[in-house]
């Protein structure tokens, strides 16, 4: 009867052992599988970034300039691994924008909320802005509603406070954020000009 009771309680861990390992494994693949950034596509056209959940497109007439970010508080400034791009249409971006590729840039970009309010002595503004869902109006007078005027709304104070309406993290790119926008800079220039690269 012991060894039973024993055999039991040895089963038990076994199989709770067993079940926390394939969840780890589970989770793991969730992670590499929806985690992975599948990069960028930049031709003469347009410019566009590649997501597992989806991705997004701006047309280079659309762009007004691309940079690299810095950060300046109390006198000093810094270079974060941000880049900016500026946009000149906000519908012509959004209304091609999936709502998950919406979630995951308003998640994604929360810290340069943050950062941008704090740069300009607004951290108390935060909560205002994190989930502002009020409708926005296109320049055209049409208007949009829930997740697409959250980002247009996102868009409109991250360039209050960066100059910038849309931003890609260095660890998004394959090289330097200084690589990369010369690349989209030469690219932009090129489509204004009508040359190509």
């Amino acid at each position: 009867m012991a060894s039973f009771a024993i055999d039991s309680h040895l089963n038990s861990k076994v199989a709770g052992l067993f079940f926390i390992t394939c969840l780890i494994t589970g989770l793991a693949i969730k992670h590499y599988v929806y985690g992975q950034k599948l990069g960028f596509t930049l031709t003469e056209t347009h410019f566009q970034q590649h997501l597992y959940k989806g991705g997004w497109v701006l047309r280079w007439h659309n762009i007004r300039k691309i940079d690299t970010l810095d950060y300046t508080i109390q006198g000093w400034t810094t270079s974060i691994p941000w880049i900016g791009v500026e946009i000149k249409d906000y519908q012509a971006f959004i209304s091609t924008i999936s709502p998950k590729v919406i979630t995951q840039i308003l998640l994604h970009q929360r810290s340069l909320l943050y950062l941008g309010l704090k740069q300009h002595g607004r951290q108390h503004e935060l909560e205002d802005h994190i989930i502002n869902d009020k409708p926005f109006f296109y320049s055209d007078g049409s208007c949009v509603k829930g997740l697409k005027a959250m980002l247009a709304n996102r868009m409109m104070i991250q360039k209050e406070l960066w100059g910038y309406d849309l931003f890609i993290a260095e660890s998004d790119v394959l090289t330097s954020k200084e690589e990369f926008v010369g690349m989209a800079r030469r690219y932009l220039a090129a489509s204004h000009s009508d040359a190509s690269i």
